[in-house]
Formats: structure tokens, C-alpha cells, sequence
């Protein structure tokens, strides 16, 4: 069973058990490690203990065996449906999708939709969960990830989240339809520059703090598809408006040769892992650099697998900045510096706060999936197939070699906007449906198809130049500047 269907089992569980102790409701927020943050609606305090009780609960419906029935009712059915229950974000996404059947779910006479096709046959199939507790009434149900219970509370991400929603509420923004609604109202473009603003302003004030702690090495670091580039590049120019000399440096330039790339358990090169930069090389030229000797940096060829020399010489002085970007900025391996006071550390994610409606949220993973393949189609000619194909190990590596180092970071930048998924939506699309249905990838190109549908598309032409998205979607400055 899929991790998809698996939560999807687990977040309906939940919300009857809540429904049945408290008769309250559970609205779901975002990801969170192997987790799902949540909070509890009812007038029963639930604190830690309680959360124990609640447990046992599931834990008893476990033991149950009750059975999940899936319900095929048309458009005006379930419209009406939400509409009576008071979950109006819910009718209006079902308003807006095409179909004329909406499928739901039955588990113990009460009736959801989790934007999964399917559910586990009964509450026997999940066993594995665990409620971790955050304040009262809020919580983080935990699921299973490779068959076994993993979760690591990451403080750094979870501050940086409830931020980005103090910010939503201020403008109004708590579900997909609102932003739908700014967009049929033909005001998006002013909504894409209040948001491109506080975006920028969490970069400024990064440089601020650079410059008050007199910091001469800045290193980012994120999973894929988190705009490291185009957040390197901007920090700088941030930096420079400042007086400074800011150099920004891609440790993908340091890459190995591709035939020393090390492989993995299956024998296939592993491009994700520490030692496939030559950190040798890596840790001299820093080392040359920070001593005032002038170094020439390697620009590494995707094509030919080997690095070329053709930059001019770099040399800094007192007054320069090193901006390092990459997968393994944040690594404590990565460096062998005598003095680490001179660095400052950022991790960033489009952290996407905003839900779908209150049992659904915008998922992060699927967010960077969809930007990764929009950059890949047009930077690479790869196929949307192709990029769903190296997802899975994708993953793998930013749970191996990333996600543990977040909280070592001195500041979160948070890189989602919005709009995007409508932005997005327009190149991604046509992509996804190009799947044929032979690909074992169809289903998963279906699966985002479908998140898809609750989204009103946005033109591409009220997104900046300097924008982050632009790393995408193309017609970034930045690229520009790079030629």
C-alpha cells in the first residue's frame, strides 16, 4: 500500500475519532517530517494525556477492523453534500472540478474525500501511526515510512510554516478557492507582488543579518527543485546593495567525473551522496580563496560528465562573501574549516502552507515534484515520465542527506508562493497528460492531475523576471545573466 492511500486511511481514522470523543473536527495543515501537523476543533481541551486517550481510540477502531466503502454520487450530490455540513471550501472545489462524479469514502457512516483514488480496505491495513503531541489541541499524526515508525520534530521548518501562515491570514488566504477567487476577480497580478515581497524581504533581512555578524561564507541548502539558484543569486545581489562583493558558487560544479561517480546498493551511479563531489578539490579552492590566492573555478559539463575551466580566475578580498548553494551545503562533512564562526547557514523548501480545503493541504513533495518537472522538460528535454521515473531516489537522498541537517540551520528561507500551483499548472499539465496509460508512472501522473483540478490557471506573463519561479517555468534574469 502506497503512502498516499495509507495517510489517507489514517486522516479519516482520526477525524471520526475526534468526531465520536470530543465531536469535533481535525482540519489538517501540512506535512511535517513523516508526519501530518493538525489541530483539533472542539471545546475538550485535548493536551497530552488526552492525546494518550485518543490514541487507545484508534488504536481500538484498529483492532475493529471497520471497513472503508467508497461511494460514487454525482456533482450536485456531493455540492449539496459539503454545502449542508458547512464545508463550503469543499463544495466549492467540487463546483470547480469537471467531472460529473465525485467519489467518497464511507468509514463508520460519516463521509470525506482525501483526494485519493483509493483507501485501505479497513482500519486493520494501518496498524503503524503514532500521535506526537505539539501544544494543546494540536498534534502531529505520525505514519510509517519504509515499514517502521521514523519522525524527527523539526523545529526550524515547523516556525518557518506557522510564519508563512501568519501571513495568509493576515491577507485572507486559507484555502485554494481563495486564491481562485483573487484570480476571477482579475486581481492576481496584485496578490503575485504582495507575495513576492514578503518572500523577498525574508532574503534582504538573511543579508542583514550576513552583515551584522560580519559572516564571510554563506551556505544554502535544500531539496530539489527549492530555487537554491535563484536564492544564491538574489542573496548576493542583496548582499552587494550593501557594499559587499558576493560570489555565488553551485557545488553541482564540483562534481567528480562522471565515471567515478560512487554507485549505490543496485550499482547505479549515486549522484545524490556526499562523495560524489570531489570535496578534495572543493575544500582547496576555499581554502586558496579565504588565504587571498587567486583560484580558478571548475564549471561542471552535464553533458560531457567532466569539468571545464573557462571563468576567469576568482580572488577576494576582505570585503567578499562566498554564497555556496547546493545539496550538501548544510552537511558538516562537507568542510574541514579551523573556524566555522565565519559561516552562516540557510536551509530553504517551498514550505506551502495553504490548504486545498480543511482535510486536504498543498503538499511540498508534489509542489517541488511538478517545478522539477517543468524545469526538466525545458532545461533538459526530459519527459515527465522521465523525471517521475528518478523521483523515488530523488527523495531518498534528501531524507539521507538533507533532511537531518535542518535544524542546524541559522535561518529558513521560505521559497513557496501562493499562486504557484496555477502558474504551474499551465506547463505541467499538458506534460502530465502525455503519460500514456501503458506507464506504470500513469497513475502518479493522474494522482497530480487531479490536485490539479481545484486550481484556476494564471498566466505566466504577471511573474517576474527575477522571480523564483522563473527557474522553472524560464525567463529568469538570472539565466540571463549566466549567458
Amino acid at each position: 500500500m502506497n503512502t498516499k492511500i495509507y495517510t489517507a486511511g489514517l486522516k479519516f481514522m482520526l477525524c471520526n475519532a475526534v468526531k465520536r470523543l470530543y465531536n469535533g473536527e481535525v482540519i489538517f495543515h501540512h506535512s511535517l517530517d513523516h508526519g501530518i501537523y493538525a489541530s483539533i476543533i472542539s471545546d475538550k481541551i485535548v493536551d497530552a494525556n488526552e492525546l494518550g486517550n485518543l490514541k487507545s481510540y484508534m488504536d481500538k477502531m484498529v483492532s475493529q477492523d471497520i471497513v472503508f466503502h467508497k461511494k460514487v454520487v454525482s456533482k450536485q450530490e456531493a455540492y449539496d453534500f459539503f454545502m449542508k455540513k458547512g464545508n463550503v471550501e469543499k463544495a466549492i472545489n467540487v463546483n470547480n472540478i469537471s467531472n460529473l462524479t465525485v467519489s467518497l469514502f464511507e468509514f463508520e457512516g460519516q463521509y470525506n474525500y482525501f483526494y485519493s483514488h483509493d483507501m485501505p480496505h479497513s482500519s486493520k491495513e494501518i496498524p503503524l501511526f503514532d500521535l506526537y503531541f505539539v501544544r494543546e489541541n494540536e498534534l502531529i499524526l505520525l505514519y510509517p515510512y519504509n515499514g517502521k515508525m521514523d519522525f524527527t520534530f523539526r523545529h526550524n521548518v515547523y516556525s518557518s510554516f506557522h510564519l508563512y501562515d501568519e501571513w495568509l491570514n493576515k491577507m485572507g488566504l486559507n484555502f485554494v478557492s481563495d486564491v481562485n477567487k483573487i484570480v476571477a476577480e482579475g486581481s492576481i497580478r496584485d496578490l503575485i507582488k504582495k507575495n513576492d515581497i514578503m518572500v523577498d524581504q525574508s532574503v534582504y533581512d538573511i543579508a542583514k543579518r550576513v552583515e551584522e555578524n560580519k559572516k564571510r561564507i554563506v551556505l544554502i541548502a535544500g531539496p530539489s527543485s527549492s530555487g537554491k539558484t535563484t536564492t544564491s543569486k538574489k542573496l548576493s545581489l542583496y548582499l552587494s546593495s550593501l557594499g559587499f562583493k558576493a560570489h555565488a558558487i553551485s557545488l553541482d560544479d564540483f562534481f567528480v567525473s562522471r565515471e567515478d561517480t560512487p554507485l549505490d546498493e543496485a550499482g547505479n551511479r549515486d549522484y545524490e551522496c556526499l562523495e560524489s563531489l570531489d570535496l578534495e578539490l572543493f575544500n582547496r579552492s576555499l581554502k586558496d580563496l579565504l588565504d587571498g590566492k587567486s583560484v580558478s573555478l571548475p564549471t561542471y559539463n552535464f553533458l560531457s560528465g567532466e569539468k571545464e575551466y573557462k571563468r576567469e580566475p576568482l580572488e577576494i578580498g576582505d570585503n567578499d562573501i562566498l554564497v555556496i548553494e547546493g545539496l550538501h551545503a548544510l552537511n558538516p562533512n562537507l568542510m574541514n574549516l579551523s573556524d566555522t564562526s565565519m559561516v552562516y547557514k540557510i536551509y530553504i523548501s517551498p514550505l506551502t502552507p495553504l490548504n486545498v480545503d480543511r482535510h486536504n493541504y498543498v503538499s511540498t513533495t508534489d509542489n517541488r515534484l511538478m517545478r522539477r518537472i517543468v524545469r526538466d522538460y525545458r532545461t533538459r528535454g526530459r519527459s515527465a515520465e522521465a523525471t517521475l521515473a528518478t523521483w523515488a531516489s530523488v527523495r531518498k537522498g534528501e531524507e539521507k542527506y538533507i533532511f537531518p541537517y535542518t535544524d542546524t540551520a541559522d535561518a529558513i528561507v521560505n521559497t513557496a508562493y501562493v499562486y504557484e500551483l496555477g502558474v504551474l499548472k499551465v506547463y505541467v499539465e499538458p506534460l502530465l497528460y502525455n503519460i500514456s496509460m501503458d506507464s506504470e508512472f500513469y497513475y502518479e501522473s493522474r494522482r497530480l492531475i487531479d490536485n490539479l483540478k481545484a486550481v484556476y490557471a494564471i498566466p505566466s506573463e504577471y511573474v517576474e523576471a527575477d522571480n523564483l519561479l522563473r527557474e522553472f517555468i524560464g525567463g529568469s534574469c538570472f539565466e540571463e545573466d549566466e549567458k
